[in-house]
């Protein structure tokens, strides 16, 4: 989900992040899937996608940033995204038989939320990159203002209900996917601003007053929500900036070789977990209904179980193609 090619030393805390909120997005599906009840995990895995899209383009930030950005990379970066939409799409027609239509196959393209609805993160990550390339026509100096400008948008979209009056009318797939990318693309703008904050020379003393700041505002206020597509209002985003703050103010940590390496091969495989954890669970569910039963009693361990061998799929998986088709699961 995250790209890699940054040229950046390693932050294993980003990785381990990365893990930690696969997890928490498989236990939001779980529970969506079989009708369970909510968890004390479940709020946090809201801050997910979120957190995926601002770390994204913040190490894509040295793209964006670019004085004439090459179309090539932008294209490159598209390819590697729509590849597994493409190749996830189609198991889940195949898993679904019954919906193989031609609208529904155009739908899937371009909203993903047809079959395998995690996908519509690759549709959000395609339109949000193009959309960022067409900044890098604007002068540098101007590119944090319009990043500000955009944030703003995006709330007083969100705070007068513009943006759900405005999709809502629309078929259910148009709405959430495209209500989706109005409210995403504020964390899209963040992490290009916190790109920028991260090569000033007073960053710590910057980093440290966003998580003193934020962490005061949530414990203290408790902010309207506005309606929306799960990833509306201020309360999302100011624990977004808290998240990333304090992972960006810890810096650099190395655990051992053998941890590292661990670490670096799980949040590697999170991408692939992320988009077939929903397909295979509900064909999983069509062969042994009494899951739903286990995951009342057990929910947790319902959760590990499943995760690890989402990401035991995608080991051999990577291993049998002989690595040559990483970019479905990697």
């Amino acid at each position: 989900m995250i790209n890699k090619n940054t040229g950046q030393s390693r932050n294993y805390i980003f990785d381990l992040l990365k893990i930690i909120l696969t997890f928490l997005v498989v236990n939001i599906h779980i529970r969506n899937i079989t009708h369970g009840k909510v968890n004390f995990l479940e709020p946090y895995g809201y801050y997910a996608v979120p957190l995926f899209i601002t770390l994204s383009f913040f190490l894509m930030n040295k793209y964006f940033f670019q004085r004439e950005l090459s179309f090539s990379i932008i294209l490159t970066r598209v390819k590697r995204l729509a590849f597994p939409l493409i190749f996830w799409s189609g198991i889940g027609f195949l898993l679904k038989p019954n919906l193989i239509n031609v609208k529904n196959i155009f739908l899937q393209l371009f909203t993903g939320k047809i079959v395998d609805t995690p996908l519509y993160y690759l549709n959000i990550l395609i339109f949000l990159t193009l959309i960022f390339w067409f900044i890098t026509y604007l002068p540098i100096k101007l590119r944090p203002s319009l990043y500000l400008v955009i944030i703003i948008a995006a709330f007083i979209l969100e705070y007068t209900g513009f943006n759900t009056r405005f999709f809502n009318p629309m078929g259910d797939e148009i709405r959430k996917s495209y209500g989706q990318i109005v409210e995403l693309i504020k964390y899209a703008s963040l992490g290009m601003l916190f790109g920028s904050l991260v090569k000033l020379n007073k960053k710590k003393v910057i980093l440290f007053s966003l998580v003193g700041s934020t962490l005061l505002l949530l414990l203290i206020f408790k902010f309207p929500q506005p309606w929306g597509y799960n990833y509306s209002g201020l309360k999302l985003f100011l624990g977004t900036i808290f998240v990333l703050s304090s992972i960006l103010l810890i810096g650099q940590v190395n655990f051992s070789e053998k941890i590292n390496k661990a670490i670096n091969i799980f949040a590697s495989y999170s991408f692939g977990v992320y988009l077939c954890h929903i397909i295979f669970f509900e064909a999983l569910l069509q062969i042994f209904p009494d899951i739903k039963l286990f995951n009342v009693s057990y929910p947790f361990l319902l959760l590990f179980i499943y995760t690890m061998s989402c990401y035991t799929f995608c080991f051999l998986f990577d291993f049998i193609t002989l690595k040559k088709l990483s970019l479905l699961v990697k």
